[in-house]
């Protein structure tokens, strides 16, 4: 739910009228003053006419009597109402200049009015009862304009806030959270299963291949030193006649065959009977307790080492940079995700009746809680602007507000005084 373009449209309108409203107001009251000016000047030239003429004709007594009482009228309600701004003809009379004198009472009668009567708990609680608080809130966040001002705001808080929280506490925190979690990794069926995997996929032929030639390599090498311990573990009888060389070289004879045989023959069977052992050797080791007390072991120690600390520290550091130079960024990962969020929460408490409710509830508690402290601050604003006001700002400014409308006293104040001279003027005659 967004606001209507309209209402946008009408907002530029508003301020032009606004800022037009005051000369509006003040050229309203120059003609109010012009109007009543001239009734009251009409009233003394038909006076001064009437009476001229009241001797030849005198039935013109009875428009001397009204013009008469209506000229005093007007001229007691002029006074009346030029007393309230100024002093009437300038003459510092008494009980004239009525607001310029008590500018300070005004505005202080004003802020305590204001107190009283707008400001009470039970005022504001009717009127907080029938306004969405809520959902004005929530459908100002939700334009697309506020949402991303918003994000680029968090976007560009949230290094500084990251940066200012203790680095030595954060890289405390967060090793002894990651140490627990990792703690909690039960080993036994994650190293079972990886041996046991490790166990199906290896390729022991493609093992025992180089193994093999390896090992024929470092035979081949040692021949002399295998001739030398078979000469060292025959009898000086059989050193007499050689036979230590023909066993020795039967030995290598026989294992350089055996192994050459084993390299070259995919199916023999003690590759087949190598592959079984590594198999169960495997096997044994995913459900050997004393294997797993090491990994038990190997992990606390790997936990407790400088290294996963300085880890730790790092990743923090890392995190902060990361997240400047992507606040800084025109396509943030940051802002998009931030104003991804906000624009599903606008949408879902817009939906969401119950929330709103619970949102209205709090800021209604929060504002009258707010009030009974910051009522009489309010009054006193009021209070402390007028009495900053000079004296001219605020006669012109109530002047401008009222003084059209008392501008009608005068008129009124003129013709009601002219009818009752007329009536008087006629008893007068008839009795």
């Amino acid at each position: 739910m967004t606001a209507s373009p309209r209402g946008s449209r009408d907002r530029p309108q508003m301020k032009r009228d606004k800022r037009q409203q005051r000369p509006d107001k003040a050229r309203d009251l120059r003609r109010m003053k012009a109007a009543a000016t001239g009734l009251l000047i009409a009233m003394i030239a038909l006076f001064a006419v009437s009476a001229f003429f009241e001797r030849a004709y005198p039935v013109l007594g009875f428009v001397r009597a009204f013009a008469e009482a209506g000229m005093a009228g007007g001229i007691a309600d002029w006074f009346a109402v030029t007393a309230l701004f100024r002093h009437p003809l300038r003459l510092p009379l008494p009980h004239t200049a009525i607001i310029p004198r008590n500018k300070d009472r005004i505005g202080e009668n004003l802020g305590n009015f204001f107190e009283q009567n707008f400001l009470s708990q039970e005022d504001i609680a009717a009127k907080l009862a029938d306004v969405d608080l809520s959902g004005a809130f929530v459908r100002w966040i939700g334009k697309p304009e506020q949402t991303g001002q918003i994000a680029d705001y968090l976007a560009g808080l949230m290094p500084d806030l990251l940066a200012s929280v203790g680095t030595e506490d954060v890289e405390q925190f967060t090793r002894s959270a990651l140490a627990a979690r990792i703690r909690e990794i039960e080993l036994a069926p994650l190293v079972g299963g990886v041996l046991t995997q490790v166990a199906r996929t290896i390729d022991y032929d493609a093992l025992i291949t180089p193994a093999l030639e390896e090992l024929a390599l470092l035979f081949h090498e040692n021949h002399d030193l295998i001739r030398r311990r078979v000469r060292e573990g025959t009898g000086w009888i059989w050193q007499r006649i050689a036979l230590d060389d023909k066993v020795a070289d039967a030995v290598i004879r026989v294992i350089d065959e055996a192994m050459t045989d084993v390299r070259d023959n995919r199916d023999h069977p003690w590759r087949r009977r190598f592959g079984e052992f590594a198999h169960e050797l495997i096997a044994g080791l995913a459900a050997s307790p004393a294997y797993l007390a090491k990994c038990e072991a190997w992990r606390e120690q790997l936990l407790e080492h400088p290294a996963f600390a300085a880890w730790v520290g790092s990743l923090w550091s890392e995190l902060v940079e990361q997240t400047r130079m992507d606040a800084q960024a025109p396509d943030s990962v940051v802002k998009a995700r931030l104003q991804t969020l906000i624009t599903q929460w606008t949408r879902e408490a817009l939906r969401d009746e119950a929330l709103r409710s619970r949102m209205n509830e709090r800021a209604r508690e929060a504002i009258l809680d707010m009030m009974p402290a910051q009522r009489h601050e309010l009054a006193r604003l009021i209070a402390d602007t007028v009495r900053r006001w000079d004296t001219a700002t605020v006669t012109e400014k109530l002047e401008v507000e009222v003084g059209r409308d008392l501008q009608f006293v005068r008129v009124n104040g003129t013709l009601i005084g002219g009818m009752v001279g007329l009536v008087l003027h006629a008893l007068g005659t008839l009795f």
